[in-house]
């Protein structure tokens, strides 16, 4: 016979069973209204029993916005043509200006359908708590920040992987902004309905030219 749920969870599954329930709930409840001791309740386990996997509220939260992170990751990557060799940029040729361009287009979007797939999510992704969680529960945002910037690289990045962490940081604002403003309903409503698909794919490529003062 299958095991019980509650058995399964004394074999170690009770911290990602947490997460799943903590995902659903809180697009449901939100983060302010999310309880532990309600979804050990879910779970079919005692309230104490979460916190052999976490300390508190707070530390929940970090682990769901991580979580957040490693699948907004994943949905980026599903719309980069090599997503491994991007990450690797010293190893390759990395694409034109034109190529650069649409993977970029095309990330700007996916960020944007999981935002509006996952709106309290990303409001918890994008809130003061990620910036006081240690770092272990920070690396899928670095991941995420990463594959952002490797992609708007038009040439080889050179041996040290380098990146251009004002473009980065201006691509990311654009459409960080974008979704915010669409998810909190802060667009006003007696004007005309922004094309919202078509601005997410329009996420500005700066050069680093613009930053150093070399353009004319």
């Amino acid at each position: 016979p299958a095991l019980k749920s509650t058995d399964t969870y004394h074999h170690g599954h009770l911290r990602e069973e947490l997460l799943r329930l903590g995902l659903e709930a809180l697009e449901t409840e939100g983060a302010q209204l999310l309880s532990l001791r309600s979804l050990s309740e879910r779970a079919g386990v005692s309230k104490t029993a979460p916190y052999r996997h976490f300390k508190d509220k707070d530390a929940f939260l970090g682990a769901l916005a991580d979580e957040g992170f490693r699948l907004l990751h994943t949905r980026l990557e599903q719309v980069i043509p090599n997503p491994k060799a991007t990450l690797r940029p010293a190893m390759r040729p990395q694409p034109g200006t034109a190529q650069v361009g649409t993977t970029v287009a095309a990330m700007g979007r996916a960020y944007m359908d999981f935002a509006i797939d996952h709106p309290a999510l990303y409001r918890l992704m994008s809130s003061s708590l990620v910036c006081t969680l240690p770092s272990e529960l920070t690396q899928w945002a670095r991941r995420s920040l990463l594959l952002l910037a490797r992609s708007l690289q038009p040439t080889t990045a050179g041996d040290n992987g380098a990146i251009d962490i004002d473009a980065t940081v201006a691509a990311w604002a654009y459409i960080h902004g974008l979704v915010s403003i669409r998810i909190d309903g802060l667009f006003p409503a007696d004007l005309p309905e922004p094309q919202w698909e078509r601005l997410a794919g329009i996420v500005p490529v700066v050069p680093s030219a613009v930053f150093s003062g070399k353009l004319t």
